[in-house]
């Protein structure tokens, strides 16, 4: 699963697509350092991910993000070394795509990032929404070319949510990811306005929990 998991990371992605006046649940403060721990599906610490908000470049129908990222074994030891796993995002005429330039850090890096797609969640959501399906274009170089969908999008809760980093008022958002026709992995994410991710829970396709994400400070 870390290659199929690596090209789900375009949760992040079209942050820029939701421009309503209303903030919307992700982060859109170029320069913030979001992290979170990593649990196994036993409930031990699998690692860590930070995540920077490097740039963005935002228009209505043409957006450019970028992102820097940083992961941490269990140890606290990096897993990708000390240059920060930097990728590209481009939204452009309603379609999402992401670019990667290295591809030994991508496949290295898979089992470390939060997955979905949290620019389509609108900044108005209720409990009880039925979300659009989504897919987004990966591109890894010239070598591997994927397309990430998904489905089953609805909004099941509005939950009061403590993790690490703190208390948060969030919505739980669940839905089913296909990654190239191979399917469903459920995915949990609970969502907390101007933040984003303050807990996921990503499932095997058996429905086992495979690994739990939670913001630390």
């Amino acid at each position: 699963m870390t290659m199929r998991k690596f090209l789900a990371i375009l949760l992040f992605a079209t942050i820029c697509c939701n421009l309503d006046a209303q903030e919307g649940f992700y982060n859109d403060r170029p320069g913030t350092t979001l992290k979170w721990i990593i649990y196994d599906g036993d409930g031990d610490c699998f690692g860590y991910c930070h995540e920077k908000l490097v740039r963005i470049d935002r228009d209505v129908d043409d957006a450019e993000i970028h992102y820097a990222y940083l992961f941490y074994d269990s140890e606290g030891k990096s897993v990708t070394g000390d240059k920060p796993f930097a990728f590209q995002v481009r939204v452009k005429d309603g379609q999402t795509k992401a670019y990667v330039n290295n591809v030994s850090q991508a496949i290295v890096s898979g089992d470390y990032m939060p997955v979905g797609d949290l620019s389509s969640i609108p900044s108005d959501i209720a409990v009880g929404d039925i979300l659009s399906e989504t897919e987004i274009s990966v591109r890894v170089l010239r070598v591997f070319t994927a397309t990430n969908r998904y489905t089953n999008r609805r909004v099941t809760a509005q939950e009061t949510i403590e993790v690490p980093a703190g208390t948060f008022d969030c919505y739980l958002v669940e839905d089913d990811e296909y990654f190239t026709g191979k399917g469903p992995f459920p995915v949990k994410t609970w969502v907390a306005r101007g933040v984003g991710i303050v807990r996921q829970i990503i499932y095997q396709k058996n429905g086992s929990v495979n690994q739990v994400l939670e913001l630390i400070p």
